[in-house]
């Protein structure tokens, strides 16, 4: 049977939790380079298609963004993204068949509250996975540009993430307090409420 078309809301300012998972849970980063290579297809699609990244992980079998669209569609995007990475993947490893499980979760971030809340839970993924300790320590999130003091990359939004999380104008204390925000997500043993069992 044919696949039913997504409803998406094409409107700026519209903001997504997406999930890609490797096709029946299988590796779809095998080394460093592979996780390189994927930042930089969303880097470069970034700019082809503007839109705004807040956080990322990527994990060994799928990988976290939380996008908020301009003007192109979450579809037109993820395809992109998508795309270009399994073309690199099945030519680097000489392999067939869909490199993904079938399409992307996504999952539109309609409550105010939850904004910060998808944030901080891609953020712990790999301390939840028992990869590190701190989400700091983890080198393929997000959370080390928001550790660090300066950043001056293109890849993620750091300054307007903390302007909305904060609603003030210090962006050093917003910054700091979203860091305490995240490690108080450690001590939280229930999943958030958004969270679905699709997700994981």
């Amino acid at each position: 049977m044919p696949r039913k078309a997504r409803k998406y809301i094409i409107a700026p300012g519209v903001s997504y939790h997406i999930v890609c998972r490797g096709n029946n849970e299988k590796r779809i980063f095998r080394s460093v380079r592979d996780r390189k290579r994927l930042l930089k297809i969303i880097e470069e699609t970034k700019r082809k298609y503007p839109f705004y990244l807040y956080s990322y992980s990527l994990m060994s079998n799928h990988y976290h963004l939380e996008i908020e669209t301009i003007e192109e569609s979450i579809s037109k995007i993820m395809h992109r993204i998508n795309f270009l990475y399994a073309i690199y993947f099945r030519k680097k490893y000489k392999i067939s068949g869909h490199l993904f499980q079938d399409r992307y979760f996504s999952n539109i971030i309609e409550k105010e509250s939850y904004f910060c809340e998808v944030a901080r839970y891609i953020e712990l993924n790999a301390v939840r996975a028992g990869l590190v300790e701190k989400p700091e320590d983890y080198r393929w999130a997000s959370f080390q540009f928001y550790f660090q003091e300066e950043y001056n990359g293109d890849l993620i939004d750091r300054e307007r993430f903390l302007k909305h999380y904060s609603r003030g104008d210090d962006l050093d204390d917003a910054r700091l307090d979203y860091i305490q925000f995240v490690h108080e997500g450690m001590k939280i043993e229930r999943l958030p409420s958004f969270i679905t069992k699709k997700t994981f």
